[in-house]
């Protein structure tokens, strides 16, 4: 029985284990984060944030980057950024698509940016003499610190995962070991340098289970506690106003908490706490999709674009769990370890896991598998799935456990987290976007698609190729990039040598900020704007110390009687 109860395990020491986690992951994070945004998704959500702040709405204006996008969204142009116009008598206002949970979530970042540009105004003031891709720049230290969201909201994310593998009875060292890796030898990581929703929505799924266990736990001792019961569902009411096609993952973790508290003499008051917020985040999302579009039912996404759906699914699926340059395996090697962390559950805390962990994958995995773009686009990794991952990590952390008194599956841990290492470094030394910006060139030279299809199928066909050969996967393709960067110290790529086509064409990054280092935050902040660097180097040294310093204080054997 899912309700079953199970005994808490978590206790101080834990938590600051846990907080080592946070602070080692960050660490890292913010010795690479990217600062400024590196897609449209990314920038069309910073600038609902800005207007948000600055002109107390939705609509994207008073900005060089917003009213930019907002005149390519009112021409009709193609390659627009995802935001629409309004609906009726607001047609001249534009609407970024991404949710908006993505964007009131960065409010408070946001200000901080605005507070630090006030004790540097030199730097903000060379930023806006600058452009980027034919768009005027803005805002620097606000850009800056909202940066910084998916790399605090990863960290995090491993500081539960810690927890939560706990709470499952995971030993010390093997759960902030789990913590740790999900953090550096996935491609969490990866996700962590981008801009999109996809951290944010992962975090909340992941906010929201953990939330579930200490429900559990409460359940077993007496009634649930309200505030438990309102973080559950403001996690998940929040994950819909992030990114709307986790809804099905949303409705799983519903099921199971409906389950939970049911079990030993449930309430319809806690089934309420629980709706409440989740209703309430709804309700706002309806309210503003008619005030801003018209209509309930438009999320500004507007209808499918032609051939989302055009895919074969079987493909899809195969991408997603093992292309050479986006599967699951090759992306989080370690994850194989899962079938090594299904000892059978026996308290109903493991059963709890097992049910939440199958039924979100296929929550997350089953939609994604039906686009066409299943591939997630210019990004590192298999990012539709970043969501399940966190539960799926879990039974790692079960796996490493029994490493420890198994040999052969401590070595094969070893190796799997170790290949996940290398498999993550170059996705932060190498800009993702230099590296699709390459191979999107590059693939003509290898295959053609039929002229008689349109462009953008053409172009489709092509991209999925590249994700599925070995010759262009994204992780050796990286490497090749880097050590051509430090052995000839130019930013000229020969096509034969870095993706092994028969082919004598070179090619340069398109974009400055593609070349080299640039797409490292300190560095651009140094080169372009002659900014210092000193500040980022300081937080990371601090944050790794403070990482090192606390888990050696969790780990002392002492800590556990404490």
């Amino acid at each position: 029985m899912i309700g079953a109860p199970a005994r808490a395990r978590v206790r101080h020491c834990d938590r600051v284990l846990a907080r080592a986690a946070l602070a080692s992951c960050l660490a890292v994070y913010v010795a690479t984060f990217s600062g400024l945004s590196d897609n449209p998704d990314g920038e069309v959500s910073f600038q609902t944030t800005s207007a948000l702040w600055r002109e107390h709405g939705f609509a994207l204006a008073g900005t060089p980057e917003a009213d930019g996008i907002a005149a390519l969204v009112r021409s009709g142009a193609p390659d627009a950024p995802p935001a629409r116009r309004g609906g009726p008598g607001r047609e001249e206002d534009v609407f970024g698509s991404p949710g908006i949970g993505q964007a009131l979530a960065a409010l408070p970042l946001y200000a901080a940016g605005r507070a630090a540009a006030l004790a540097a105004g030199g730097v903000e003031e060379r930023h806006s003499r600058t452009s980027r891709r034919g768009l005027g720049q803005s805002e620097y230290f606000a850009h800056l610190f909202v940066g910084l969201r998916n790399p605090l909201l990863s960290a995090l994310t491993a500081l539960l995962v810690v927890l939560a593998a706990r709470r499952l009875g995971v030993e010390r060292r093997a759960a902030f070991l789990a913590g740790l890796s999900y953090g550096l030898t996935t491609f969490a990581w990866a996700q962590a340098r981008s801009w999109l929703s996809d951290v944010q929505a992962t975090f909340c799924l992941f906010a929201a289970f953990h939330s579930l266990l200490k429900l559990q736990e409460q359940r077993a001792r007496g009634p649930a506690r309200p505030l438990t019961l309102l973080a559950f569902g403001l996690a998940l009411g929040w994950a819909g106003l992030t990114r709307l096609s986790v809804a099905p993952a949303v409705v799983a973790l519903d099921l199971a908490a409906a389950r939970v508290l049911w079990a030993r003499r449930g309430s319809a008051r806690s089934l309420a706490l629980v709706a409440l917020p989740q209703l309430a985040c709804l309700a706002a999302l309806l309210v503003l999709d008619h005030l801003r579009f018209g209509s309930v039912w438009e999320t500004g996404y507007g209808a499918p674009l032609p051939g989302l759906f055009g895919g074969s699914p079987w493909t899809a699926l195969a991408g997603l769990l093992a292309a050479p340059g986006k599967g699951l395996v090759w992306m989080a090697p370690a994850v194989l370890l899962f079938a090594f962390g299904l000892a059978r559950p026996r308290r109903g805390v493991e059963r709890l896991w097992l049910f939440c962990t199958l039924a979100v994958f296929l929550a997350i995995l089953l939609p994604a598998a039906a686009l066409r773009g299943w591939h997630g686009a210019w990004t590192y990794g298999p990012r539709y799935l970043l969501p399940a991952l966190p539960f799926v990590w879990l039974g790692v952390a079960r796996a490493l456990e029994r490493a420890r008194e198994r040999p052969g599956l401590r070595r094969l841990a070893t190796g799997l987290l170790v290949l996940g290492l290398l498999v993550q470094v170059p996705s932060a030394l190498v800009d993702t976007m230099t590296f699709h910006d390459l191979a999107v060139r590059a693939a003509p030279a290898r295959w053609t698609a039929p002229l008689e299809l349109p462009a953008a199928e053409r172009e489709a066909r092509l991209f999925e190729r590249i994700q599925l050969d070995w010759g262009f996967a994204a992780p050796w393709a990286h490497w090749r990039i880097l050590r051509r960067r430090v052995a000839v110290g130019d930013e000229v790529f020969p096509v034969r040598e870095i993706f092994f086509v028969d082919s004598d064409e070179v090619l340069e990054p398109t974009w400055e900020r593609e070349r080299g280092w640039n797409h490292l935050a300190w560095i651009d902040l140094a080169r372009r704007l002659s900014g210092p660097t000193w500040p980022g180097v300081v937080l990371a040294v601090a944050l790794a110390g403070l990482g090192l310093v606390l888990a050696l204080r969790a780990l002392d054997p002492g800590a556990a009687r404490r």
